[in-house]
């Protein structure tokens, strides 16, 4: 269900290659769009604008639709028992995202969300070393992931905070919420700033403090859809500096304070460094037909997909504005170019 970029670059590709799939529709609400996108791949399959042509004639429905589409749709799926698949954000609001979870437990069905990075060995390799306490206590974290420009979706509803439920928080900001919940928990303490004047935000800064069996520590973010940054996570341990890139999938680089000039990379075993080439949403699809056939479970259920949306609801509702060095603040509060 929708026939977008993501779609046509990712999950398409991705379903055609497995043996554990069949494509049997495609759906969009602009239809000659899906008609186009079925062309392009010489699909023949049933090809409509409305979900419920063909969800009594499905095992699972994958939902990549603009995000404030998706509560609705996934509701046709869930009514039905139908599992869904649905690309992050699971909704726009936590109450949605509840309610949903809530149906698909009545109807003894199956909710997972497209969190892709959560597929990824070295991120569970993380947690596996914080677990265990084999990198020692956290000192502290830092994430930054930017770029000048990005994601471009075929509905625009990346620039409609109605659509998208928020900037860059929601809309490339989200992978790492939810890594950083599966790895350390909710923060205890929240200062979030954005560059928001009631449309989406460009830029977005947060401090947190948490306070869990791990012991008390600080992180902070920044995310920017106008400033090229590192787009790396980097943590430091009483034992260790530990470096993740945002599209390492395989290892950890992780430096020892005793002897700063060594360098390692971890793998969670010897068959992963050659693996680098695997698709993560193959990987992804690929467990939720496992989990339709009762042979798998989702590594992000709707539950783990809303308490992220509960946490990005906490940073809008209490957010500040972003410093803005370049722009000057005259006594009545209205922003002005700095000369």
């Amino acid at each position: 269900m929708g026939c977008g970029l993501i779609t046509a670059t990712a999950h398409l590709p991705a379903a055609l290659r497995s043996s554990k799939i069949d494509v049997v529709a495609l759906i969009d609400s602009t239809i000659d769009t899906a008609r186009t996108l079925a062309r392009s791949f010489a699909l023949n399959c049933t090809i409509s604008d409305t979900l419920h042509d063909v969800i009594d004639h499905v095992d699972g429905v994958l939902i990549a639709t603009p995000n404030h589409s998706h509560y609705p749709l996934a509701r046709v799926a869930l009514e039905k028992h139908v599992p869904v698949l649905i690309e992050k954000p699971l909704t726009t609001t936590y109450a949605d995202a509840i309610e949903l979870c809530e149906l698909a437990r009545k109807n003894t069905t199956v909710i997972s969300v497209g969190y892709k990075t959560r597929h990824f060995p070295s991120v569970r390799l993380l947690k596996r070393l914080l677990a265990n306490g084999w990198l020692g206590r956290i000192n502290r974290f830092h994430y930054e992931c930017g770029s000048r420009g990005g994601w471009q979706p075929v509905s625009g509803y990346n620039i409609d905070r109605e659509k998208s439920g928020g900037g860059v928080l929601v809309v490339s900001g989200a992978h790492f919420l939810d890594r950083m919940l599966y790895w350390f928990g909710a923060p205890a303490q929240i200062r979030y700033r954005d560059d928001s004047y009631g449309g989406v935000e460009a830029n977005c800064k947060a401090d947190l403090v948490f306070d869990s069996g791990a012991g008390t520590f600080a992180g902070t973010f920044f995310m920017s859809k106008t400033v090229q940054l590192r787009n790396t996570f980097t943590l430091d341990t009483e034992k260790y500096r530990c470096e993740l890139p945002e599209t390492e999938s395989e290892h950890i680089t992780v430096v020892p304070h005793t002897d700063t000039g060594l360098t390692m990379e971890l793998f969670s075993h010897a068959a992963d460094k050659h693996q680098a080439s695997r698709d993560y949403f193959q990987v992804q699809l690929e467990e939720f037909a496992d989990t339709i056939h009762g042979t798998g479970r989702p590594t992000v259920d709707g539950w783990s997909g809303a308490r992220s949306i509960k946490l990005i609801e906490e940073m809008y509702r209490d957010r500040a504005q972003l410093d803005e060095p370049w722009r000057i603040y005259p006594r009545t509060g209205a922003p002005t170019e700095h000369a």
